[in-house]
């Protein structure tokens, strides 16, 4: 990706590899001198990459909650669980889709060490989670991006941001009847859960598809896909 901003520093000379890449930044019209992959977005290289770890690591928090809900007989919370990881997992593959733009070689991320406890406690650590990363985390990011003005970036960022809210918002539905009345509550979910979808775009996790456009990227519904209940 060419960076098109006013930066008298957008390429830098190559002291290495000249002749080839000098050819290409010929072909693609730019200075003799441009290395046409240079990737003269650091700090939006960074952002995505801290991005894309954190996403990975809550998919695979939110996995295993959700095996373990299904051990606890919580069927309705494993299933929150389930398309919640799937939401996560989309934000991860965007943000490594933008490290790639940028020549940057994705590398596997390692599973993390993960120490589930119960359903309820589990229910709180996630919710604390997405406060984090709503409150903090991504506010954070955008700051960081801004100096760079990496339009697509920033557009990701704010698609996982809202759909961490959405995220927030089911959880906190559950979390206020974590003391007394969590078995009831957490029965009826059971009993009333119908079914997740969500956008392969953005993230976002609904409860049925869109009639119109989707309520944070606002690409057409087609792009939902129904997340299957654990069996």
């Amino acid at each position: 990706m060419l960076d098109k901003s006013p930066s008298a520093d957008r390429c830098r000379p190559m002291l290495s590899r000249r002749g080839l890449m000098q050819s290409l930044a010929l072909l693609a019209g730019l200075p003799a001198w441009c290395d046409a992959r240079a990737a003269p977005y650091p700090a939006t290289i960074d952002a995505m990459q801290s991005a894309r770890e954190t996403e990975t690591r809550v998919y695979y928090h939110y996995t295993e909650y959700g095996r373990r809900a299904q051990q606890e007989g919580y069927r309705g919370i494993a299933y929150l669980f389930s398309a919640f990881a799937a939401s996560e997992q989309v934000h991860a593959t965007n943000f490594g889709k933008i490290l790639t733009r940028l020549n940057v070689e994705l590398l596997p991320l390692p599973k993390p060490e993960i120490h589930a406890g119960t359903t309820r406690e589990n229910l709180i650590r996630a919710a604390d989670s997405e406060i984090a990363s709503i409150e903090a985390f991504y506010p954070k990011l955008l700051e960081q991006l801004k100096p760079e003005a990496h339009e697509e970036a920033i557009t990701l960022v704010r698609y996982a941001w809202d759909s961490e809210k959405q995220h927030r918002d089911k959880i906190r539905q559950i979390q206020r009847w974590t003391g007394t009345f969590f078995e009831t509550v957490a029965r009826s979910i059971d009993e009333k859960t119908g079914r997740y979808f969500i956008c392969q775009n953005c993230g976002s996790t609904t409860n049925s598809v869109p009639a119109d456009l989707c309520p944070v990227c606002k690409f057409p519904p087609a792009l939902y896909r129904g997340i299957e209940p654990p069996a």
